[in-house]
């Protein structure tokens, strides 16, 4: 019969005051000239945190109302009430002129808002219903017209990986422990699910073992409480008398309305009046809190502006309850009860891996050819040689040629990090060098190494209590000196002969090395006649000759590219057995 096309705008605001108040943005100007709002979405909740927004909504002053017989009319807004928002469980509104109800007249103003606010509960995607009754100037002749739209509002679960505890040692191999730190201390309730078939209620639970491999989910749940929630959220009237006897309603359908009490007699609910509306009759409510207490559902019937309500009954039942259906004679009321479970402060899922080891290696040895083998080799598994406890770059074969006598042990490691070590095996490699005595004036030496025991000889005849790096020659005669390693290597060096009638006066020499320590080089100088010198060498401190150099003139630079970090020496060799030794870092 009447046909309407309303164009409407609603908007919604949130505080985190309960009692503040919030104040429409009237510098927002509309894109239409007639309605908006602003911002024109709701923002993301959290669950258990506060949620806090405002907006602000222009009312229309007008709208095209089509009348049967009439056509379309331009027609005056004189009221809008906001009768109903829904909203998930925690969340409240309120408008900015409560004290009238929520009633707004645009030929006052247009602007106004709604305060969203409160803790969610519970995360997810919602809309939030909201319902309006706009009056206009023919609402005498057509009725108000009732205005629904939803906006949606996700709610986000206010956890991360890390918002509950912290594990230690949460990946690796078959045996694993693991450590737990709750990070939410002193609440109420926990719950440990470790996925070992291990459970615990305890706030720091002991480690746990994980004995086999596998991926294992560990869920944590903590509580501020261990008391559930309850709401009521709908109230239906399904049979009720005592109405009927007034002249208002013998031609109509009662007009049924309620009031919900607290045990104190205190009215904490009056529902809206169910205009001409026969049994049964339901309410969908704005989940009111309820307490561990009982409540009183007192039902009316409306009459006209000559007759007083008709008290039609009343109901109680009990809060903290489940829904059910009460009766109080002819009155049958049966309401809804949502009872929501403690939210947890945190709940948070992590997951530890736990994986097999590889199978042990072995290795052996071939004397002859100076080589380490792999017995047997594994698929999916990488290798790298040790020796003395240090992997050796670039030693990642099933065989390796070692340099130097020590413990060598082989790594086995799978594509999960976990790894199996071999036994150690003690190797023997005697290097292939001759040790370079040093003569100066009287003394003769080599370099100092506490990996070395010496043995003096003095035309080849072993010089006993001579066990130091260096001896002072007092008698003519051809010296010599062995090495003897601690795997028992052998490593005879040069002869120096020493004459006492070969005892020249040193030149003033001086010899010089810049930068020490070094890095990729270093500058010589060589003070004094390039005639008493010959050649310039680079030992380490194994005694091995790694460089040698002529001299040619005072200053010269030495490239050091392809020598490792470490200490070394550098000799610069007399013509007349008058060497001079100087040692340097390499960085």
């Amino acid at each position: 019969m009447y046909k309407f096309n309303l164009i409407f705008l609603f908007i919604l605001l949130i505080s985190l005051d309960l009692n503040g108040q919030c104040v429409p943005d009237e510098n927002f100007v509309p894109v239409s000239a007639n309605y908006g709002l602003s911002p024109d979405t709701l923002a993301t909740g959290y669950v258990n945190q506060n949620y806090n927004q405002d907006l602000t909504f222009v009312l229309p002053l007008d709208t095209i109302v089509e009348i049967e017989g009439f056509g379309e009319n331009l027609i005056v807004f004189e009221d809008y009430h906001i009768t109903s928002i829904s909203l998930p469980i925690g969340l409240s509104w309120e408008c900015d002129n409560s004290f009238d109800n929520c009633h707004y007249n645009p030929t006052i103003t247009q602007y106004g808002c709604v305060n969203l606010y409160g803790i969610p509960l519970e995360y997810g995607d919602f809309n939030v219903d909201v319902t309006v009754v706009a009056t206009h100037e023919l609402s005498w002749v057509v009725g108000p017209e009732e205005i629904s739209f939803s906006l949606p509002l996700t709610i986000l679960p206010n956890i991360s990986a890390n918002s509950g505890f912290a594990m230690t040692n949460f990946s690796g191999c078959a045996p694993l422990t693991v450590d737990f730190i709750n990070n939410n201390p002193n609440l109420a309730v926990y719950s440990w699910d470790f996925g070992n078939g291990n459970v615990s209620n305890l706030e720091n639970p002991t480690s746990q073992l994980f004995t086999e491999a596998g991926v294992y989910e560990v869920h944590y749940t903590a509580h501020n409480s261990s008391e559930s929630l309850y709401f009521l959220t709908s109230v239906q009237v399904s049979n009720a008398s005592g109405w009927g006897q007034d002249a208002e309603d013998i031609f109509t359908d009662p007009d049924p309305y309620f009031y919900l009490f607290d045990e104190n007699g205190n009215q904490i609910y009056s529902s809206s009046i169910q205009v001409d509306n026969s049994f049964p009759v339901s309410w969908e409510l704005d989940n009111i809190p309820l307490a561990n207490q009982n409540y009183s559902i007192q039902v009316w019937d409306q009459d006209g502006p000559f007759t007083s309500d008709d008290n039609l009954g009343s109901v109680s039942f009990n809060g903290y309850s489940s829904s059910s259906t009460v009766t109080n004679g002819d009155l049958v009321v049966e309401y809804t009860i949502l009872e929501i479970q403690p939210l947890p402060f945190a709940d948070v899922i992590d997951t530890i891996y736990v994986y097999d080891s590889p199978i042990q290696p072995s290795f052996s040895f071939d004397e002859e050819n100076i080589t380490l083998t792999l017995d047997s080799d594994s698929s999916n598994v990488n290798y790298q040689w040790y020796y003395v406890q240090s992997p050796i770059p670039n030693a990642n074969n099933i065989s390796y040629v070692p340099e130097n006598s020590g413990y060598y042990y082989l790594l086995s490691t799978n594509e999960y990090g976990c790894s199996a070590a071999s036994e150690d095996q003690t190797i023997v490699v005697c290097d292939d060098f001759t040790p370079e005595l040093v003569l100066s004036f009287d003394t003769i030496s080599f370099l100092e190494s506490s990996i070395f025991e010496y043995q003096w000889f003095l035309d080849g005849e072993q010089i006993l209590d001579q066990s130091s790096h260096l001896i002072i020659a007092d008698q003519e005669g051809s010296y010599s000196l062995v090495l003897v390693d601690q795997w028992g290597c052998k490593y005879n060096s040069n002869e120096i002969f020493f004459s006492t009638t070969n005892i020249a006066d040193l030149i003033d020499v001086e010899l010089s090395i810049f930068p020490n320590p070094a890095t990729n080089f270093i500058d010589v100088f060589i003070g004094g006649d390039l005639d008493y010198y010959s050649y310039l060498e680079i030992y380490d401190m194994q005694g091995r000759k790694l460089i040698n150099v002529q001299v040619l003139e005072n200053t010269l630079r030495l490239n050091l590219d392809k020598l490792e970090k470490g200490a070394y020496l550098l000799k610069l060799n007399s013509n007349n057995e008058q060497d001079i030794i100087k040692r340097f870092l390499l960085n």
